[in-house]
């Protein structure tokens, strides 16, 4: 400071006494200048910094000085476990680092420890070959060859995440990676290794019927070998049906199915009448059968009605009771009036033909 005061005033620092009243006058105004433009001699303020872990992620501090830094180079799972957090607000502190000789702020802060987040969160990934479907614009169809040399693709869904207790092994397998990125690379080339070397088993008209088996054998190898790794995949399926590789083996597929599905019709409506014409053929015969039922009523009826004549023709009392119905048939049937002709039989009333027509008398008034 006295050299600072002694170039201001060109003298020494005790001249005089007017000398001194000078500097009484000049030392606070550069203090308030000083103050006023930015003290060069003033180290900035340290803000503290903090990062919220949420509760779908689980957090690990890393220190970056010191002996413990060494961790960073993640030698096994179990060293990152070590460095799980379990509070849900972490806060970072700052080292002061100089970068030049003369002023206190020159020089920056540094962090002393590195927050990794894993995120647990379930994700879903669709790969399929076209553009418009599944869950990325790019082309992510997985492609295979049938033993016969037929190139197809299909269309895969697989869904997984990141346990609690498993969060530090896949920061250890996958340090600066998503759970998506890894199903986008490393699971996906798996898929597509299991259904290529399935797909080679069988020729294609094979293969059509053994989807379930390709599906089986991805589970089988897949789910354990990522587990593994930290990751748990909770869902493995094949949706879609093949693409294939030459569009003229799918048209002449469609075509197959189409002439079995005419020819499926046809023979449904062919049953379907056929089964009608079964119907019809039994109403009749259960017509005909009934009429039957009825005409041998009617004969056995009448049979036994000329059976009871016939033993009764010699029965007086048959013959008279017979007499009286057909009288009271007669009777129901009479207006009242008296016939106007009647024929007579012949003189000796053998009964065998009309033998005069004769108009009866008229009653006089």
């Amino acid at each position: 400071m006295q050299s600072i005061l002694t170039a201001a005033t060109g003298r020494g620092l005790f001249e005089g006494k007017g000398e001194m009243r000078r500097l009484r006058v000049f030392v606070p105004l550069f203090v308030l200048c000083s103050i006023a433009v930015g003290c060069p001699c003033v180290q900035p303020f340290d803000v503290p910094e903090f990062v919220d872990i949420e509760p779908n992620e689980t957090g690990f501090l890393i220190p970056l000085e010191g002996a413990t830094s060494k961790q960073m180079k993640f030698e096994s799972a179990a060293h990152v476990e070590k460095l799980k957090v379990a509070t849900k607000r972490v806060q970072i502190t700052h080292r002061w680092v100089k970068t030049g000789r003369v002023w206190a702020d020159a020089g920056v802060y540094m962090d002393d420890l590195r927050l990794l987040k894993v995120d647990r969160s379930p994700v879903t990934r669709e790969w399929t070959t076209g553009t418009a479907t599944g869950t990325s614009a790019k082309d992510q169809g997985v492609w295979a060859e049938s033993k016969d040399s037929v190139g197809f693709s299909t269309g895969f869904s697989v869904t997984a995440m990141i346990l609690e207790e498993n969060a530090a092994l896949f920061l250890y397998r996958y340090q600066s990676k998503s759970l998506a990125q890894v199903m986008d690379s490393e699971i996906k080339a798996r898929v597509q290794a299991i259904v290529a070397e399935v797909s080679a088993e069988y020729d294609m008209s094979q293969l059509r019927a053994e989807k379930i088996t390709i599906v089986r054998a991805l589970r089988a190898d897949v789910v354990p070998f990522f587990m593994d790794r930290g990751i748990t995949i909770t869902t493995v399926g094949m949706f879609g049906g093949f693409t294939y590789e030459n569009a003229k083996i799918q048209e002449s597929i469609d075509g197959v199915f189409i002439a079995q599905r005419e020819k499926e019709v046809a023979e449904a409506l062919l049953e379907a009448q056929a089964d009608k014409n079964r119907v019809i053929e039994m109403e009749a015969t259960a017509q005909a059968n009934a009429a039957r039922e009825v005409g041998r009523g009617e004969a056995e009826a009448k049979a036994l009605i000329l059976a009871v004549a016939k033993d009764a023709a010699d029965d007086p009392v048959f013959l008279e009771m017979r007499k009286l119905e057909v009288d009271e048939a007669r009777i129901q049937k009479w207006d009242g009036c008296y016939p106007t002709y009647y024929m007579s039989l012949g003189s000796n009333g053998n009964g065998k033909g009309p033998t005069l027509l004769i108009q009866p008398p008229m009653a006089k008034d």
